[in-house]
């Protein structure tokens, strides 16, 4: 059975204090979250932000207070894909901390792969080639350009494992999508995969804490010419949600002059789960992976 995503329909901020030995007051603000309803995240902010006035009032405090790596991130939940097993969501769309929309899957495993990131298949094979061709008196051709070895070696990584995979390019690398086999974040078949496939390390790290593989949906706003929004979710105040909706006015309009990536090939004779179809198009739309779009 699949873990339950790590997200938080419900969020809050909410002030906290607390007074050292010395009598230095400290002040505080935390955000708490709930799945159950807005009180017990304010519940949660409050006992948060007093346990981390204490931990800076007092080398005594708890060092282990603030729960750094426990909990979700602060994204609000703008849409849920249902139809799976269980009561959880298949997939949701979330907004990351600087306004781009995500989609979190519990099973659909997507690969973010830096340019660098080539999979280690790619250096083997080219170099027995080049050997060959030295053996038998022929020149070694140049290198394939990075992008055609990078796509190669997530082909060949996909075919190894008996994988059906889609391939798109992104402004800083790759992205892949493994369509035919319901993998879960975290676990050892998707770890070795990420291993094998060279990806991002801070990405893994992020779908192993979450318990989700996500992919930026929308471009990163400082790629489009503009500042990341004003104020952070949750918001404190009214005055801050207006704040933060001009700008994602102005974001929404600038952003649907770009791409997030680009669809390149498909790999693999695997079927894709049919569980995937869904959200693989809904991916492809909002990323504009099918047009000619600057990548952003």
């Amino acid at each position: 059975m699949l873990a339950p995503m790590r997200l938080a329909r419900y969020w809050a901020r909410a002030p906290g204090e607390a007074t050292g030995p010395d009598g230095r007051r400290v002040r505080t603000v935390a955000r708490g979250w709930s799945n159950e309803s807005l009180e017990a995240a304010r519940e949660l902010a409050r006992t948060m932000a007093r346990r981390i006035a204490e931990r800076l009032a007092s080398p005594q405090a708890e060092p282990r207070a603030y729960l750094y790596g426990e909990r979700p991130l602060p994204e609000p939940i703008l849409r849920e894909f249902r139809g799976g097993a269980g009561d959880e969501p298949r997939a949701v769309v979330t907004r990351n901390v600087y306004g781009a929309l995500v989609l979190n899957a519990r099973d659909l495993m997507f690969v973010d792969i830096d340019r660098a990131g080539t999979p280690s298949a790619a250096a083997p094979v080219a170099g027995m080639l080049s050997g060959l061709r030295s053996l038998f008196g022929q020149a070694a051709p140049p290198p394939p350009p990075p992008e055609n070895g990078v796509v190669a070696a997530i082909q060949r990584v996909a075919e190894a494992n008996a994988l059906a995979a889609r391939v798109y390019k992104t402004a800083a690398g790759y992205r892949a999508i493994v369509t035919s086999a319901h993998l879960e974040a975290g676990g050892g078949p998707s770890e070795g995969l990420f291993q094998q496939f060279g990806a991002d390390p801070l990405y893994v790290r992020l779908c192993r804490l979450q318990q989700s593989f996500r992919a930026r949906l929308t471009p990163k706003p400082w790629r489009c010419g503009l500042r990341t929004p004003p104020v952070v979710f949750p918001f404190d105040a009214p005055a801050d949600e207006s704040r933060f909706r001009a700008w994602e006015a102005e974001y929404t309009v600038t952003a649907a002059r770009y791409a997030t990536c680009r669809y390149l090939t498909a790999c693999g004779a695997a079927p894709v789960v049919p569980d995937f179809e869904e959200l693989i198009r809904y991916h492809d739309q909002e990323t504009r992976a099918g047009t000619s779009l600057p990548l952003a």
